[in-house]
């Protein structure tokens, strides 16, 4: 049962290596990721895979607001539970959002494709944030170096994903742009959603 709702190992090793085709600008990269109608449920499950690094993010939020650091097991569990919400709220709105583009667009034939794309990303934009907070933790870095590193590491996930879902579409940049800033601002409304609820007393 876990195989069919969970990509396996070989999926995942495989679609990841679809996607930096498709970063490489090489569309072949897409016969690697399964974009049938299994596929497409099945991609939803690669949260499980990315789950215990965004667990690992969260806690970011305890180095930089000590407030927020829960003090007992009950408080531990509502931090990953609300979180864990909130992930799988910023995991399901990109693929409601994208229906809404692909029916405007007339991209209705490219909207399964596209929910896949974006849904192995998700695990890709996230162990790629996992490398910059872990160096946070193991090395004493001055707060302006963690901002600007942040900063350049997010600007690079945007970059990714706008080439990513280019590659995609043939080649066009208008809708590829738009795209790419819609699932930005969703991205950043539902953390900033998360945020605030983490940082609730």
């Amino acid at each position: 049962m876990a195989g069919i709702l969970v990509p396996s190992r070989q999926e995942a090793g495989r679609s990841l290596a679809g996607l930096f085709y498709l970063i490489l600008q090489r569309p072949e990269g897409l016969r690697l990721i399964d974009v049938s109608p299994d596929g497409f449920w099945r991609s939803f499950g690669v949260f499980a895979w990315a789950w215990p690094v965004q667990c690992f993010l969260w806690t970011g939020m305890w180095r930089a607001l000590p407030d927020t650091r829960p003090e007992t097991a009950g408080e531990t569990l509502r931090f990953f539970f609300v979180s864990t919400s909130f992930d799988v709220a910023a995991w399901v709105a990109p693929a409601v959002l994208l229906l809404a583009i692909a029916q405007i667009f007339g991209l209705s034939g490219r909207f399964s494709q596209l929910v896949v794309v974006n849904n192995w990303f998700g695990l890709l934009s996230a162990y790629i944030g996992f490398f910059p907070a872990s160096l946070r933790y193991l090395a004493a870095l001055p707060e302006t170096a963690n901002a600007y590193l942040s900063v350049f590491i997010y600007m690079v996930v945007i970059w990714l994903y706008y080439r990513v879902i280019r590659t995609c579409l043939g080649g066009d940049m208008m809708i590829p742009i738009f795209i790419t800033l819609a699932m930005v601002m969703t991205g950043l409304t539902i953390s900033e959603l998360a945020f605030t609820a983490l940082s609730a007393d």
